[in-house]
């Protein structure tokens, strides 16, 4: 099973915090008070700083962007990403030419002015990456045999792109 969580960020917010704080709240929902406070007490990061818990537990993931904070567990690997969606910059638009040039989905991307194309395309490889990855997620697509869902959520009047990466098919987003 996969369980989601998002919510707004406060201005001010520590986002970094807010993710784990979900996180926690999942762990908790799923497993119980002690047993999820456990959990989460042995949460730590792997040489490519991706989360992950020091025993046989939950795979976990968490992400935060400006406005927007998320998390999710299951009992398989799991990556998540969150991007607001806006229109591309030149940043954006040089991230594509350096790192993704000729790779499928990237021509389009750099096209698409929305900048959808482009945040559909990079949350879909760091949630990939978070999940399966072992190298820097430009080097290497971690997507091919794996599931990706994403889905738009709006927050505040701003809209983001939500991308989970999981092998499993049942996928629940809590409030």
């Amino acid at each position: 099973m996969l369980r989601i969580a998002f919510r707004a960020l406060s201005p001010g917010e520590d986002a970094g915090a807010a993710a784990r704080g979900l996180l926690l709240e999942l762990l908790v929902s799923a497993l119980g008070e002690r047993r999820g406070g456990e959990t989460f007490a042995a949460l730590t990061k792997d040489e490519n700083g991706r989360p992950f818990l020091a025993w046989d537990a939950p795979f976990v993931s968490f992400t935060h962007t400006k406005g927007l904070a998320a998390a999710a567990w299951s009992d398989s690997p799991v990556g998540i990403d969150a991007e607001r969606l806006r229109p591309l910059t030149a940043r954006d638009r040089a991230l594509l030419r350096r790192f993704f040039a000729g790779e499928r989905g990237s021509v389009y991307a750099a096209r698409d002015q929305s900048g959808v194309a482009f945040f559909r395309f990079w949350t879909r490889r760091e949630a990939a990456f978070k999940a399966f990855g072992t190298k820097p997620f430009y080097e290497e697509d971690p997507v091919p045999g794996h599931k990706t869902k994403t889905k738009t959520v709006e927050v505040n009047g701003d809209f983001y792109l939500l991308t989970v990466a999981s092998d499993t098919d049942r996928l629940i987003f809590c409030p």
